[in-house]
């Protein structure tokens, strides 16, 4: 079985994390190929390490003419699944892979709906009929699912869910290493987040529970990893909440087991999501976790036993729920291991690669597929 992953980019992300491991943990007789649009990077590089045939289209000339050349790589490869990952690339996947004649076409979707996600034409036009030529629509939590499914009735039966995964990892460095790198002391009672500085994610708010925190103990601290448009006006919160050195402004990384292992809580402020992948990362890293109630959060956290989940933009929740946590050793340790048996029982990347190549063999076998995918393979 050729699987052909079609996705925007392949720099550095979430989404762009999965597709690796699809790569990586693809079961026996499955080949897998990456196909990213508009540009690759270490993600990419990383499938191809992997195995993957891994190629960046070349776009010149315009949409049409990309997903000719799209579609002529499918036939040329005998891809037998291509499977597009969110908007844009599920929209060159479904078109392309249709043109192709592929066997099976699938879409990944990977963020809830919200109102704006999409233009009136993608939403009103383009969509439903994207949904119409898909196969499957693979959503990557039970709260993507129930965002999508509804607005299209006509094709509830398509949208499967299959709950993102992580692989196992250890960190490469000791604790109070990664915490001297920092600039914290092995005392410190240590809050960690990993995302982009962006909109979605509501630092400002994490920032503002964070003062209440740390007005209640001295050796609270806050590291927020990631990068974005807003460290800026983030930068100059923090400033007029008088955090100081108490909140620390570390950049992109990308040693997240180092950071994870340096920490004590991990905490997500977001207004949106789908099932983050540092979430998943966190769990792994037997660390409970404070999250606002958005995508899969509450279905990655068990309140009450692995974490705290609170609503959304509620600064004095939020506060409130880290201080007693970050004030609790015990409950830290037992939440944090309940959080990893959680993780090595529903959130696997294992678990996540044999559930999805199980959606591809399934639409490989509806209306005759099956013998549909041998005749293509003959004639390709």
């Amino acid at each position: 079985m050729r699987v052909l992953h079609v996705i925007e980019a392949m720099h550095t992300g979430g989404a762009e994390s999965l597709v690796v491991e699809h790569v990586r943990q693809a079961g026996p007789g499955v080949e897998s190929l990456v196909c990213a649009l508009n540009r690759g990077g270490p993600a990419l590089d990383a499938a191809a390490a992997a195995g993957a045939r891994a190629i960046v289209l070349e776009k010149r000339g315009g949409r049409i003419t990309a997903l000719r050349r799209l579609a002529s790589w499918m036939r040329a490869q005998r891809v037998d699944v291509v499977n597009g990952h969110n908007p844009t690339g599920g929209l060159y996947a479904t078109v392309a892979g249709r043109v192709a004649r592929v066997p099976a076409v699938v879409r990944t979707e990977h963020s809830i709906h919200y109102a704006g996600r999409h233009s009136g034409l993608y939403a009103h036009v383009l969509e439903p009929a994207l949904t119409r030529a898909c196969d499957r629509v693979i959503c990557v939590c039970e709260a993507v699912r129930q965002s999508h499914a509804p607005r299209f009735p006509w094709a509830a039966g398509r949208f499967i869910t299959v709950a993102n995964g992580v692989p196992e990892s250890s960190p490469s460095r000791a604790r109070d290493a990664v915490r001297h790198e920092l600039g914290l002391s092995p005392a410190d009672r240590v809050a960690l987040t990993i995302g982009s500085l962006t909109a979605q994610k509501a630092q400002h708010v994490m920032l503002d529970a964070f003062a209440l925190v740390a007005r209640r103990d001295p050796a609270a601290r806050l590291v927020l990893v990631g990068d974005g448009p807003l460290r800026g006006a983030l930068e100059r919160r923090a400033a007029e909440r008088g955090l100081g050195d108490a909140a620390r402004f570390a950049g992109a990384r990308y040693d997240v087991a180092e950071l994870l292992e340096a920490c004590d809580v991990f905490v997500l402020s977001s207004v949106r999501e789908g099932l983050p992948v540092t979430l998943l990362e966190s769990m792994r890293a037997a660390r409970p976790a404070v999250v606002t109630r958005v995508g899969g959060n509450a279905e990655a956290v068990a309140d009450g036993e692995t974490g705290r989940v609170v609503a959304v933009g509620d600064a004095a929740a939020f506060g409130e729920a880290l201080a007693s946590l970050l004030a609790d050793a015990e409950r830290r340790r037992a939440w944090g291991a309940r959080a990893r048996e959680r993780w090595a029982r529903a959130f696997t990347a294992e678990r996540m690669v044999r559930e999805t190549e199980a959606v591809y063999r399934d639409a490989l076998g509806a209306r005759g597929q099956g013998a549909q995918r041998e005749a293509w393979r003959a004639s390709a």
